[in-house]
Order: C-alpha cells, then structure tokens, then sequence
C-alpha cells in the first residue's frame, strides 16, 4: 500500500478528534488534496458525537487552520474536494462569512462544473445554506445547470436537500430546474424518508412555489405509508407547508397525521406546537377534540419556550377555528405574553386582541394595558391591517381604549389611509361607533375620500357597516359619498344578507337620508326575497326604518311597496312574543303609529307595543335623573319666573317631553310650550362642522306639533358656547316672541 493510502488509513481510522489533531499536526506537510478533505470530514464528524470529542473549539480551529495552510498551497482544487469541505465546514459550525468558506466558494466556477456528481451538488448548497453564505447568481446558475443535465442520477436525499437549500438560501430556481426536480421525485418518492418528505414540502412552502397535484398527491401516499416514522418536527413542517401553500391535503392523510401527533406530542417544542395550530386554522381544518386536547396539555408544559410569534399564532388558530380552550391554558399564555410583551411587534398586537375578541375571552385588565402601552411604542409601524383589526377588537370586546391609545392610533391611520382596504375602512368606522368614539372631523374626511376611491371593491357587509357607523356616529357624509355607496349598492344588491337589508334602511331613516328609487326598488325587491330569514331585530329595525323615511323627509315624499310592509308584519305576527326584546316593540309600536292603516299589527301584537311603550314612558317619567344641558335650561327657567313641568306626558301618551312650560300672556291666557334639550345624539354633525337633527328627533318634532304644541329645540352644541347672561337673554327672546309674559322687568332691560 503506498504511503499515501497508509496516511487516508489512518485518517479515517482516527478514534476521537485529539488523535486527528495529532496525525495533522505531525502529517499535514505531506498532505494531499484528498487528505486535507477526508482529515476535515473526519474532524466534522468526531466533533459531533460527544464520545468521539476532546478537543475545545479553540484546538478545533487550530487543526482548521493547518488544514487550510496546507489547501492554499494547491494550484487546483478539483469539485469533489470543494464539495466536501464545504459540508465539513457547515457541520463544524463555521459561519458563510469565513474566509475560506469565500475562497472555496468562489472555486466552483474555476473547477470544470461538470465534474460536480449529484451527490457534490447537493453537499454544496446545502452547506451553503446551513452557513448561510450567499453565493453569487453566476455560481447558481451554473449549478442550476450542472444539476439539469445529471437530475436523473439524484438519490432521494440529493433531491429534499437540494430544495431545503435553495428556500433556506431565499433562492428562486428557474421553473426548468423546479420541474426537473419535481420529475425526479415521482420517480422516487418511494425511497422518500420523513424528514426528505418535510423538508421538501417546507422548502417548496418556503419558496412560494406550488408543484403539481401529480407530485403532491405522491408524496402524501409516501407520507402515509411511513406516518409512523415522523417525528415532532416533520409532522409540524408538513402541516406548516400545506397551510402556505393552501394545499389541501385527502382526510386520510390529515387523519393519519393527527394520530401520530398524539404519539409523539411529548416531543412537540414551542415552535411546533404553534405551527401545527396555525396550519391547521390557515387550512379550515378541524381537528378532533383528543388532538386540541392533547396539543393544550402540552403547550402547559413548555409554555415558558414560547416566543411571541408562537404565543399569537397559538391564540390566532384557536380563534380562527372556532376553539374554545381551556381557562388554564388562556391564563397560562396571557402570563407569557405580559412577560414577553415588549418584544411584540405589531402584527402580534394586532393578532392578540383579534383573537381574543373572536374567541368572546376577556382578557385581565392588566393584559390589556399592557398590549395598549406597547402598542404605544410601535404605532408608527403599525399598517392599515393592524389598524382596522385592533379597534375592531377593542370594539367587539367592549374595551375602552384610553383616549391618548386612540388619539395615536387616528394618527397613525392618517398617515397611511391610501393603503386601507375596504375591508379595513368598514371595520374602522363600525369599531368607531361601537366604541361610541367621536374620531376628529379630520379623520372621517380622510376615510370617507379614501372610501370614494375604494367604493367598487366594497362588498355588501363593508356597505351596510359603513352607513350603519355614520348613523350610529351621528355623522353625516358627503352626498357625493352616499351616491357613490347607493351606486355600488344597487350592483351588489342580489347578495345582501338581512342583517345587511336591515341595518342600511336603519342608516338612512337615522340620517334622514333620501335613496333614490331605483336604489329603494332594488332594496324593497330584495326585502322581498329574503325576508322569511329576516329575526326579530331586523324586522323590527326594518318597520321602524320604513316608518321614519316615509315621514322624515322633507320635500317629495317615500312611497314604499305595501307588500313590503304586509310581509314584514306576517313575519312580526309569527316570531314568539316572550323572545322579542322591549326595544323591538318601542320600534313596532312607533311604526304604527305613524303609518296608520299601512301598518296594522294584530291585537295581540299591538298590545304587547303598547304595553312597552307606556312602560318605556313610564320609566322615563319617574325618573329623577337630569342631564346637566336640563339642569341648565330649568335654572334659567327659574331664574326667569316660568312655570314649567318636568318630563311631562303628552295628552295622546306618545311622548314624554323634557320641560313643558305653562306660560301666561297678556290676556291672561295660558300657552303651552314643549322645551326638549338635544345633546349630542339627537345631531348628524358633517365633516365641515355643520349640524343638521337626526330622524328620531325630527320625528318626535313633527309629532308634537301635529298635537298643537309649539316645540323649542334647545341644541347642546349651541347652548354650551352661550354666557349665563346670553342663555338668560336667548330665552326671553324666545319666550317674547311666542308672547309668554316674563315676570322681571330687569331681564327685559338686559335684552334692550
């Protein structure tokens, strides 16, 4: 045997990596090309059984460097050996920014890259990968190349690595070398293990590529053969990839799997754990009870490994399932999260409280002030997403945000509103409204510009929570926005829900909004079509709505379809009494009211209206609570001399007005005045500062004056920028021009 296979002997044959260190301390003059490979193949493989090392990482390095000494020293350094040392230099920890992990690289394109087999191509980019060196486009590519012409030589390990690499690498393969491989993998897929089987479909998940259902479904028959040899993280990866690339995988795979993970869940980390959950959210798959059961106790176990993106991912799957975990496991991870709350970016904050809120979980108050005050911190990364799904959250969990949180977040909405979807439009202002947060005319001028450049792309459900938001908001769009909404209205109104029927003729009646007919017709049709679905609330909402367009618009009057207003009271009449709520009732009642013979409920129904509203009135009457606007109007009233009544019934028992004063005139006669004090919800305010009373109030206005009462509407917005002199002065004008006597003469001169 020559010398030179006696020093690959014994090489080879070295028991631990300090008799390595030896033979290259004493040898490395006399070696070769091969030598200097197989000596760092054996060192990288005695380092990482911990029987076979001795050396620290120090005297590791120190053999390294021998060896490079000696690899310097060659005038060509032929593919095998560039290969294997790049391999040995990934298994031994070495980072791509080594300098001699860049002098082997930049070696592959001086070898004759045909000399490269496939086992040598895929130990390169899989070294690559794992050192995270990124090499040149031009040695890719002729990689790429050398791979093409021998990919039917490739093993199946040469194949899932290949793959594992180029995601690793964020490195996009020509479509010629991805179909290459996928051809490569039918032929193979039997000698596919489950880690090749992972990591193939992790890489492709990873690269946004999506193979062919051919490939796909071979692969999961493999899967199923050898489900019983995956370990936690195979299982993990391949759910992960299926969900990426919204694969959707047979039941009996799935079902196959879910028996595994529950062999193997002891072994499952943090990080699997929570990608497990959210693949199978992001897939609408529905695991067993023994499977979510299983995946909670464990997660109570390793809960402190959490990081925040496996905490949010975690509560975002069991939300966007349905799942409804257990109390211990909710108060586990709200623990962590305080713990690890600062480390939350964005897009977790935003998941959090999405997840919570879909989930009906109310969250410690701490928990919660602790999300707002990092969100705080980051609102300047925040996107519109994050935006919309936050304040929907805070809206659908009855959360009240501090002033200072929501004054950032409005801030932060400004700066990127021409990136809201509609989406995102919708479910601001409908969290607005929920929230009873008056937003900055500024901002509503903002949404509604952007809403005009997005309004085609708005479904049903964005249309009526929009009109629905501005009319629980008391605000009063643009007619160019509302225009806009009815045009978009009339091409999606085949797919209105009765939710959605219900809470847009809601909007307008609050608005005192006049639709066109050809919009009314297409919505009346519609009503037509779905009202057998119509529940209690939404009928009611309806009538009422009907009711108050009809009467509330000044001008050219509504005509409704009489069959409209049958079937809805058909349905009324048949929906159990004792399960509507007193509110509905008030709705039916005052529909009736006004609508007369149009609207005739049975006796049974009407009585039970009655019955609400006098109840209602009742209430109100009795009540010894005042707003300060009241307590206000009634001590200038005093200080004038004007009898009044407070919350007085009117003769017809429909009303129950503020104050109702008494006054005498100079014949000595007696006038009858309403005085209502409107604050703030009794207004639609537009983004210019206008004010205009909403339909309910001008509803109750016209109908006391249909009873001969002369009404005073005292407006809160007004009133509060008046004196106590200029208040007391407003009112004896008011109270002259109706020719109710004042008794002070010293108020008389304070108006001259």
């Amino acid at each position: 045997m020559s010398a030179a296979r006696i020093l690959t002997s014994r090489i080879v044959q070295a028991p631990n990596d300090g008799a390595l260190a030896d033979i290259v301390k004493h040898h490395v003059g006399e070696f070769n090309e091969i030598h200097v490979s197989t000596a760092a193949n054996k060192l990288a493989k005695l380092t990482v059984r911990r029987g076979t090392r001795t050396l620290r990482k120090s005297q590791r390095d120190s053999v390294i460097l021998l060896l490079e000494e000696r690899l310097l020293g060659f005038e060509r350094i032929p593919a095998r050996i560039v290969a294997n040392l790049l391999w040995s230099y990934a298994k031994l920890g070495y980072h791509g920014n080594h300098s001699m992990v860049h002098y082997l690289s930049d070696q592959v394109h001086r070898v004759t890259v045909d000399d490269f087999e496939p086992q040598h191509l895929a130990n390169t980019v899989w070294a690559w990968a794992t050192m995270r060196h990124k090499p040149s486009l031009q040695v890719l590519a002729a990689l790429e190349h050398r791979m093409l012409a021998c990919v039917d030589d490739f093993n199946s390990q040469n194949l899932a690595n290949t793959v594992w690499a180029w995601a690793k690498m964020r490195h996009h393969p020509s479509a010629a070398a991805l179909a290459a491989l996928e051809r490569r993998m039918l032929a193979r897929v039997d000698d596919f293990d489950p880690q090749h089987l992972a990591n193939t479909v992790w890489a492709w998940a990873t690269m946004r590529h999506k193979p062919s259902a051919q490939v796909l479904a071979a692969l999961e028959h493999r899967m199923l053969a050898c489900v019983d040899d995956f370990n936690s993280q195979a299982l993990a990866n391949t759910v992960w990839a299926w969900a990426t690339m919204r694969h959707e995988p047979s039941a009996q795979v799935l079902i196959a799997l879910e028996r595994r993970m529950l062999a193997r869940v002891d072994d499952f980390n943090s990080q699997a754990l929570a990608n497990t959950v959210w693949a199978w959210a992001t897939m609408r798959h529905h695991p067993s009870s023994d499977a979510l059961a299983a995946l909670e106790r464990r997660m109570l176990a390793c809960v402190d490994d959490f990081d925040p993106q496996a905490l949010v991912n975690t509560v975002w799957a069991w939300a966007t399932m349905r799942h409804q975990p257990s109390a211990k496991a909710l108060a586990a991870l709200g623990r962590h999260m305080l713990a690890r709350v600062d480390d939350f970016d964005p897009q977790n904050l935003a998941n959090t409280v999405w997840a919570w809120a879909m989930m009906r979980h109310e969250p410690s108050a701490k928990a919660l002030a602790a999300l707002e005050r990092r969100m705080l911190a980051c609102v300047d990364d925040f996107i519109p997403q994050n935006l919309a799904n936050t304040v929907w959250a805070w809206a659908t969990m009855r959360h009240q945000p501090s002033a200072k949180a929501m004054t950032a977040l409005e801030r932060r909405m400004l700066a990127c509103i021409d990136d809201f979807k509609p989406q995102e439009l919708a479910n601001t202002v409908w969290a607005w409204a929920t929230m009873r947060h008056q937003p900055s005319a500024k901002a509503l001028a903002a949404l509604e510009r952007r809403m005009l450049a997005r309004v085609d792309d708005f479904d049903p459900q964005n249309l009526a929570n929009t009109v629905w938001a501005w009319a629980t908001m008391r605000h009063e769009p643009s007619s160019q926005v509302l225009a806009a909404l009815e045009r978009r209205m009339l091409a999606r109104v085949d797919d209105f829900e009765p939710q959605a029927l219900a809470n847009t003729v809601w909007a307008w009646a609050t608005m005192r909004h006049k639709p066109s007919s050809q919009v009314l017709g297409a919505l009346e049709r519609r009503m037509l079509a779905r009202v057998d679905d119509f529940n209690s609330q939404a009928l009611a909402n309806t009538v009422w709505a009907v009711a108050m367009l009809m009467n509330n618009i000044e001008g050219d009057k509504i005509t409704i379809n009489q069959n409209v207003l049958d079937r809805l009271l058909h349905q009324l009449e048949a929906i159990e009494f004792s399960t509507v709520e007193e509110q509905y009732f008030l709705q039916i009642f005052q529909a009736h009211h006004l609508l007369g013979d149009r609207f005739k409920p049975s006796a049974a129904l009407l009585d039970q209206a009655r019955e609400a509203w006098a109840k209602s009135l009742a209430r109100r009457a009795s009540s010894s609570s005042r707003s300060s606007l009241e307590e206000e109007v009634a001590a200038c009233l005093d200080r004038l001399g004007i009898a009044y009544d407070v919350e007085a019934l009117t003769e017809d028992g429909m009303h129950c007005v503020d104050m109702l004063v008494r006054g005498r005139t100079d014949d000595g006669g007696e006038r009858l005045l309403t005085i209502e004090c409107d604050g703030p919800t009794h207004f639609l305010r537009a983004s210019d500062g206008t004010y205009r009373i909403d339909g309910s109030t001008y509803a109750r206005n016209c109908d006391l004056r249909k009873l001969g009462l002369d009404v005073l509407c005292i407006a809160g917005h007004e009133w509060i920028r008046l004196t106590k002199d200029e208040r007391d002065a407003y009112f004896i004008r008011e109270l002259q021009e109706r020719g109710i006597l004042v008794q002070s003469s010293w108020f008389f001169i304070k108006v001259v």
